[in-house]
């Protein structure tokens, strides 16, 4: 059999993109949020279990019965969207095509298959940031229910002041906001807020490739917050984030024993889907436990 020539292999990567395009198009995530996820902050780099995020003195619960029921119907709704997916790709005839086509890097599936993993991640890590924001508006309430109307906007005054800040900053902006920080931390240690607005400063840190600054944050959020969990306003969770962000730098730079205590860690969360840049700077949903594997080969090496 003739090897396909280049022509024949750009028409069909043409064709995949096109049909993918189409098959989008009969999936929709039915998700307001989801449609503004390429708008997320690269400060999406991903997530402990969900019934984590309380404070490690307080458990609210919901009904049992019903989350397993919600939880039945959004599995049902991912298996027949995907099978859309399928049925697309056959009376295409992609997956015909499909043996001519190179692997993406970094990955040994075929195209078609990547593809439909890269889909069924995302709309998982969807889902779960819904929840995380539901959860992480629980807390906020929490928060005003627990310091009282006064000091609950006097918290929110401080935060607001505390986050970071798109462009470039007056040295004036920059020490207000640490003031506003430090304030939080030192008036208000236990509040959801300050733990946020820490985990923010240290994505923000990562984000403009302040290793060092990122690092800081990060063992100043788990040192200090009484939460096993920290959500941004974005639905990001903090601390697995920061765990795989720092964990990369440290196997870049050769600190394999700190790498190594970093990834235990992230290793025991199986559930987390962590929003990073891929190769190409686009976001991408990928499961902790795949960037574990990945960095920990990596230091085998």
């Amino acid at each position: 059999m003739k090897t396909p020539q280049p022509a024949t292999l750009l028409s069909l990567v043409a064709l995949v993109c096109s049909i993918t395009a189409i098959a989008l198009q009969f999936i929709p995530l039915n998700d307001p949020v989801a449609q503004h996820a390429d708008q997320i902050e690269p400060q999406s780099l991903a997530a402990r279990s969900v019934t984590q995020m309380e404070p490690k003195k307080a458990a609210p619960q919901e009904s049992g019965a019903d989350a397993l029921a919600a939880q039945d119907q959004r599995i049902a709704n991912l298996e027949r969207q995907l099978a859309q997916f399928e049925r697309v790709i056959r009376t295409s005839g992609l997956d015909a095509a499909a043996p001519y086509l190179m692997p993406p890097p970094g990955s040994d599936a075929p195209v078609l298959a990547h593809i439909g993993e890269q889909y069924a991640t995302r709309a998982r890590f969807e889902e779960r940031r819904k929840g995380l924001l539901e959860r992480a508006e629980d807390m906020r309430q929490n928060d005003r229910e627990t310091y009282g109307a006064d000091n609950a906007q006097a918290i929110a005054d401080l935060y607001s002041k505390a986050r970071p800040m798109r462009g470039n900053q007056s040295n004036e902006q920059r020490a207000e906001r640490e003031a506003a920080l430090n304030k939080l931390m030192s008036d208000y240690p236990e509040a959801w807020s300050t733990s946020v607005a820490v985990a923010e400063q240290a994505l923000d840190a990562a984000i403009n490739r302040n290793a060092e600054g990122a690092e800081s944050y990060y063992k100043s959020l788990v040192e200090t917050s009484p939460y096993a969990e920290v959500v941004t306003e974005q639905g990001i969770n903090a601390i697995p984030t920061l765990q795989a962000y720092l964990a990369r730098q440290y196997v870049e730079q050769g600190r394999f024993d700190e790498a190594t205590t970093i990834l235990d860690a992230l290793s025991a969360q199986t559930d987390s889907i962590i929003l990073a840049p891929s190769e190409m700077g686009e976001p991408t949903a990928t499961d902790a436990q795949d960037i574990v594997t990945e960095l920990r080969d990596k230091i085998a090496r």
